[in-house]
């Protein structure tokens, strides 16, 4: 009789309900924010997603893909950016930090609605479908006041041969492949084995095609200053003197006791002053070597992040031209002035306003040098390294302060999605941050330098100089202008009634 009753207590375990959908969606997205980056394990992304994928085309309708896509995002987006509130926190006070977790489910809103708009559109072809959409997504994704692209599958293979297709298509290449694979590896079947051999060949060759075009490491003829002042941005928040100015000069004197230089970079903010303040240029011109410099923009009337070029007298300057939401712009402001006034002023930050945006592209000029500048956030934007190697640029800089980030992940990835653009234009990429990363980016990705974090100092490394135009600078969104070519070719074709209605289950019949 007991042994009747456990069999059948047995049984009953055996047969219990399956765990809820939802759960499997959420472990999946958060087995992909475990492996993106700065894991190495990133080039495992597809795996993840191929489950999302099987998911999305197997939903009934739209508004469960929706559900599906939500969840799996949530949950990425909480680990991926799980450095947010953390080290935001430690800036702008308990509330600061809160504040910054309604950037997840904003952050997941932005893959739910368009993954699950290409299920309601696409129905039985939404495995087809969803990679050219991925890269139609992340696109739109760089668009707009709320620009904010952190998450891009196509980051995952920064740290492999595959990321050389950047110089081909963009991180949008890299994109479509990671999803692509995706979309593979979620429709296979006894009868898929095909595909999965297709898509093995896809893989081999595009990794030995990286390995082939990557040359060795090899001595390159021009030294730059990268400065790290390490200034605390709680200190810099607070009011900017002119002591700041100070441990930059000191620093960079002491490197160029050691011998002359090409270029000294100092990064985003490091001068309390513009450069050209009368104040200020005496102290940089004394240096006697080219500088870029990162400092208050000097037009009467606005507050600018911009930077100059320094040679003698100012060459150049570059303001910033995507500024970071929330943080150096207030979005909508003049709709939601309301919500903004009460928070700004819990977080004593009352008066605060946004940054005005710069409009142009300067190229840089010093002596035979032409920089590129991406001010911080910016290095993230691949359309702006593009357009300055298009005006001129043989050099990329990238001037930061990732200082606001603490020392969570942020910074990394900061950092490493910034290595592409490096990969896109073949350019050398120098980058100083004021408590890192600052960094050496050879024009094939590889990382030759890169200086401790939140150490002050300021460090001689080789970079070179290129003229070269990739396919990735010559022809731009090519991918994505593809991509949407592909979703229209896609398209279900409406079907016809009798009689020539549209719409009817017996069109074409005779």
């Amino acid at each position: 009789m007991n042994d009747h009753l456990a069999f059948r207590a047995w049984r009953a375990r055996l047969n219990a309900p399956p765990l809820p959908a939802w759960l499997g969606d959420a472990l999946a997205g958060a087995v992909l924010g475990l492996l993106g980056l700065p894991s190495p394990l990133a080039v495992l992304a597809p795996l993840p997603l191929a489950f999302l994928h099987r998911r999305l085309a197997r939903s009934p309708d739209g508004r469960a893909a929706f559900r599906t896509a939500l969840v799996f995002a949530l949950a990425f987006f909480t680990l991926h950016l799980a450095w947010l509130p953390a080290s935001l926190g430690e800036v702008l006070g308990p509330l600061g930090g809160l504040l910054t977790v309604l950037v997840l489910p904003a952050a997941a809103l932005t893959w739910a609605v368009p993954l699950a708009l290409t299920r309601g559109v696409f129905g039985a072809r939404t495995l087809a479908a969803l990679p050219f959409a991925w890269v139609l997504l992340e696109l739109l994704r760089t668009r707009g006041p709320l620009a904010f692209p952190w998450g891009n599958p196509g980051y995952a293979l920064t740290g492999t041969p595959l990321a050389q297709l950047a110089s081909v298509g963009g991180v949008a290449l890299l994109t479509l492949l990671v999803t692509l694979t995706a979309s593979v590896l979620a429709g296979l079947g006894s009868s898929r084995r095909p595909a999965l051999l297709a898509l093995f060949a896809l893989w081999s060759a595009a990794w030995l095609w990286g390995r082939w075009v990557t040359p060795a490491p090899a001595p390159t003829p021009r030294t730059a200053v990268l400065v790290q002042g390490a200034i605390d941005p709680r200190l810099k928040a607070r009011g900017r003197t002119l002591d700041e100015l100070g441990v930059y000069l000191d620093l960079t004197r002491g490197a160029l006791r050691s011998g002359a230089a090409d270029l000294v970079v100092w990064p985003e903010t490091a001068s309390p002053l513009p450069a050209s303040d009368p104040g200020v240029l005496p102290a940089l011109r004394g240096l006697g070597v080219p500088l870029l410099v990162g400092a208050p923009g000097d037009v009467p009337g606005q507050a600018r992040n911009s930077a100059y070029g320094v040679d003698g007298g100012v060459t150049g300057r570059q303001d910033k031209r995507v500024l970071v939401p929330f943080g150096e712009s207030l979005p909508f402001s003049r709709v939601l002035g309301f919500l903004y006034t009460p928070v700004l002023r819990s977080l004593g930050m009352a008066g605060l306003t946004s940054l005005t945006p710069g409009r142009l592209l300067n190229v840089l000029p010093l002596r035979d040098l032409r920089a590129g500048v991406s001010i911080c956030y910016e290095s993230v934007f691949g359309p702006l390294s593009r357009q300055a190697v298009r005006a001129g640029a043989n050099l990329l800089v990238v001037l930061s302060n990732d200082a606001w980030f603490g020392r969570g992940a942020g910074a990394e990835q900061h950092f490493q999605m910034g290595r592409l653009r490096a990969i896109e234009t073949r350019r050398f990429l120098l980058r100083a941050g004021n408590d890192g990363v600052s960094a050496v980016v050879d024009p094939w990705g590889r990382v030759p330098f890169r200086a401790p974090r939140g150490q002050r100092g300021a460090y001689r490394v080789a970079f070179g100089v290129s003229s070269v135009r990739t396919p990735s600078v010559r022809y731009g969104d090519w991918v994505s202008w593809g991509s949407g070519v592909a979703l229209l070719a896609l398209l279900p074709l409406p079907t016809r009634r009798r009689g020539g209605r549209p719409g009817g289950p017996e069109a074409g019949a005779p």
